[in-house]
């Protein structure tokens, strides 16, 4: 848009023009007609003639002048304009991050900004008047099927191209083309930090499906808000039985396997986790053949930059085996149950004879023991009369404390008091640091006057006998170290309750309730070596290669060097890890026959993997280990290795199958 000065002078310029024009007209036809008409002429008539003339020449010069003083002028302005432009440009140009270039039709570069010298590590007299083909690496990257340099074409892409030191860089360009006749512009932007972010990320993904794929327990990636899988590993199909491509297909259809009785809980249990991060469930599942397994899945959160819960995470195991020893503990639990419906009518009777119970010296002792090692002012013993009602078999206080011990029976419902509810519902100790932080606490009958608070469950063959309480009028009494001792005297103590009830029991029942005894601490055994088995399951998650119970190396395929070892090689060759790492399998002569090491080696670079191979290896002692052998090439950072299994005799197809298949979900 042009300014008003611009305007007036154009407008006064055009006038001025046609102003002047027309006087020399009149000028040039006055002589015409001084010339045609001879006869006309006399002195004065031509002296008029002459200074109309002369006035009209003279009004056509001032015009004419004045309109190269306003020419002269609007030139300087335009001058102006144009220089300030130019310098606003070159500043923009010169100043920019991203390098620029202007190059010809011949991708001779007629321009470069700083940052672009820069980016190509040159001088600019290297780069400005010379072709950009000489630092370009990938040819093709913006010509399609015909020849040309950089920027015959517009678009954006990526490319490779060298710079002045040789050393290669990724960039990211945008090209325009004839801004100007026979002028292309191109950008350029370093992408090669992103290049290399990909190229890591390529690698650590593959190293982590090489693993997943091989350890025996399923691991799952989840969407926690639309409850569908992104990945499992390949023992999903060995565990349910189904492909992996039913996931692909339909990440959702995991849900179609869980067991109908269970299917409610775990999708309820899933939308809890997608707020919590927290997933840990024992479920059923259906194979295709109709047979049921349990499952115990456990999760955990990974977030994002903001903190949500961007998917869950975990693994899941088959525990059928061990439900199917529960089960079998849980029949010889109905025997000690067998008698619940006779100490039902026994329980008035057992109340009133509270203080005369052969039980009397364990409460007592038991007591006295807690209040030596957990300094506090009361504790008491609360008994189990039913599922959800106890009474107050025993309360000592310590010397310090002024408060009056409470005279048995004193009953409580659990119903009617939080944290009794609370205990009952987890089975886990509840530690209450300050009462007065407690919803309903003041209610508590017999307690209100505890500002710290101590409970563990007395539970013994699955059921809860009673409640060891410990409370302190002073808040925040309690340590961890409290807690654990407490926690370490409730299991004798649990275990001495139940067996006095069944010594006093033994003189109505007799020898029937002496078995029962029995079957009672073997139960009690069978839950420790269930619990024990979990805490494995648990370590084994956390240490995937490492607690493998399978003999798992890794050496690398050129040399046979021992890049990694777990615990049951360490065992069974009883060779420590740090022996190993960094030596060869020659060196350390674990061959039998070191000629067989080789061509195993051999078969494994011809065929990828080998399978079932039966061999001897010698442990440190030197002693001949009878070995089936398995083995596979894997990529560990850009190096190929091997990964070896080797077990006794006889094989166990599963791992074997697993090391042969590395199929990879959604790969």
């Amino acid at each position: 848009m042009n300014t008003p000065g611009v305007a007036y002078s154009e407008g006064a310029r055009r006038r001025g023009f046609w102003a002047g024009s027309i006087l020399i007209a009149l000028a040039v036809a006055t002589l015409f007609a001084s010339w045609l008409l001879p006869r006309l002429y006399n002195r004065p008539f031509s002296s008029v003639l002459l200074t109309l003339v002369l006035i009209a020449l003279a009004g056509a010069i001032a015009l004419h002048a004045r309109f190269l003083i306003l020419a002269r002028r609007e030139h300087r302005e335009t001058t102006k304009a144009l220089t300030t432009t130019e310098h606003e440009f070159q500043a923009i140009f010169d100043s920019a991050l991203d390098s620029l270039l202007i190059l010809d039709d011949r991708g001779t570069c007629l321009e470069a900004n700083p940052a672009a010298l820069v980016l190509l590590g040159v001088g600019r007299k290297e780069l400005v008047g010379n072709p950009i083909q000489a630092f370009e690496q990938t040819k093709g990257e913006l010509r399609g099927e015909e020849e040309g340099t950089l920027g015959r074409s517009e678009g954006q892409g990526e490319m490779q191209m060298v710079r002045g030191d040789g050393r290669s860089v990724f960039v990211g360009y945008s090209a325009k083309t004839n801004y100007l006749p026979g002028r292309h512009f191109v950008v350029l932007r370093d992408i090669s930090r992103r290049k290399q972010a990909e190229k890591e990320l390529r690698a650590s993904d593959e190293r982590f499906r090489q693993m997943a794929d091989h350890i025996e327990e399923i691991f799952w990636m989840l969407d926690p808000r639309a409850k569908e899988v992104i990945y499992v590993n390949q023992a999903f199909e060995p565990v349910t039985g189904r492909s992996r491509d039913t996931l692909r297909t339909n990440p959702a259809s995991y849900q179609e396997i869980l067991h109908p009785e269970d299917r409610a809980l775990i999708l309820t249990r899933l939308e809890e986790a997608a707020r919590t991060g927290h997933f840990d469930e024992e479920f059923r599942i259906v194979r295709p053949d109709h047979s049921i397994r349990w499952i115990w899945a456990h999760g955990f959160p990974v977030r994002d930059s903001s903190e949500a819960i961007h998917r869950l995470v975990g693994t899941a195991q088959d525990i059928t085996a061990r439900k199917s020893a529960e089960e079998q503990m849980a029949r010889n639990l109905a025997l000690a149950e067998s008698a619940s419906a006779e100490a039902d009518a026994l329980r008035k009777t057992t109340l009133a004879l509270t203080q005369n119970l052969s039980m009397d010296y364990v409460l007592d002792t038991l007591l006295e023991s807690l209040l030596a090692l957990v300094p506090c002012d009361s504790a008491q013993v609360l008994l189990a009369e039913t599922d959800d009602r106890f009474f107050l078999a025993r309360e000592r206080h310590s010397r310090q404390d002024g408060h009056q011990t409470h005279k048995p029976p004193m009953t409580w419902n659990a119903i009617d008091h939080t944290p009794l509810r609370q205990v009952l519902a987890t089975r886990n100790i509840l530690l209450v640091r300050n009462t007065a932080e407690q919803e309903g606490w003041k209610l508590f009958k017999g307690h209100s006057h505890f500002q710290s608070w101590l409970c563990v469950p007395l539970v013994a063959s699955q059921d809860v006998l009673g409640l060891l309480c410990l409370g302190d009028s002073r808040a925040n009494v309690f340590t961890p170290e409290h807690l654990r001792l407490a926690k370490s005297l409730a299991i004798p103590a649990a275990v001495a309750i139940q067996n006095a009830r069944l010594y006093e029991r033994a003189e109505i029942y007799g020898a029937e309730l002496e078995r029962q005894v029995a079957d009672l601490e073997q139960t009690q055994q069978a839950l420790e070596r269930a619990e024990e088995n979990r805490a494995f399951s648990e370590e084994k998650f956390s240490k995937v290669f490492q607690a493998s119970p399978v003999a798992f190396s890794i050496t690398t395929l050129e040399e046979g060097r021992f890049v990694d070892v777990n615990e049951a090689f360490e065992h069974r060759y009883g060779y420590s890890r740090d022996e190993l790492i960094g030596r060869t399998t020659l060196e350390i002569g674990i061959w039998d026959n070191p000629e067989h090491g080789p061509k195993m080696v051999n078969e494994i670079r011809e065929h990828g993997n080998i399978q079932n191979q039966a061999t001897r290896f010698r442990n440190r002692l030197g002693e001949v280990v009878e070995t089936i052998f398995s083995a596979q090439v894997i990529d560990i950072g850009g190096q190929p290795c091997i990964v070896a299994v080797t077990e006794d005799f006889p094989a166990r197809p599963h791992i074997h199958g697993a090391l042969a298949h590395g199929a990879r979900f959604g790969g």
